[in-house]
């Protein structure tokens, strides 16, 4: 490892859509790709979300068995509610982190803006 950076993985990103449902539901379903991504593992019950301005919310991260996908509970309403986001609404996440620490998922309207904003939080 030559750095502190060397050991996060920044290679999973997806698309999500603020829905009816999942702010009914307050559950965010992840892509089924997610469960191959580095920094989620079954026994991570919280992920971080951090928006384009820097601010930070705890959700809860659970696996769903029967489904085999992750989904963030306890917290997506809230967040959705501090940012002001409307039902139809699309956001790029990128899950950033390593299998040691809480992941980070950081919500961007662009990829582009991901890429910064996570490099200037981690500094």
């Amino acid at each position: 490892r030559t750095g502190a950076m060397s050991s996060f993985s920044f290679d999973y990103c997806f698309l999500a859509e603020v829905t009816a449902s999942n702010l009914n539901e307050d559950k965010l379903y992840l892509p089924v790709g997610a469960t191959s991504s580095t920094p989620l593992h079954k026994q991570c019950q919280e992920t971080i979300l951090l928006n384009k301005e820097g601010n930070l919310w705890n959700v809860s991260l659970r696996f769903s068995e029967s489904g085999g996908k992750y989904y963030i509970t306890r917290g997506w309403r809230k967040f959705c509610l501090d940012n002001r986001c409307e039902i139809g609404d699309l956001f790029v996440f990128n899950v950033v982190g390593d299998e040691k620490t809480t992941p980070l998922m950081c919500v961007c309207p662009e990829r582009k803006e991901c890429s910064e904003i996570i490099m200037l939080s981690l500094h």
